[in-house]
């Protein structure tokens, strides 16, 4: 499954995730906003979230 948007499709639990590393800039879509990730993605970056990489 490719997740484009933060919404009901991304599975809830990386919902925070996703939404604070676009708000960082770390993530951006493509020119129409598609983010383009799939479930391993999800999860790396959950992990590494909890790892508190993203908060410096």
């Amino acid at each position: 499954m490719i997740y484009n948007y933060i919404d009901e499709n991304m599975p809830k639990w990386a919902r925070a995730t996703v939404q604070k590393l676009v708000d960082k800039g770390y993530l951006n879509g493509n020119e129409k906003g598609e983010l383009g990730l799939n479930d391993t993605m999800l999860k790396i970056f959950v992990v590494n979230d909890r790892a508190g990489i993203y908060d410096k």
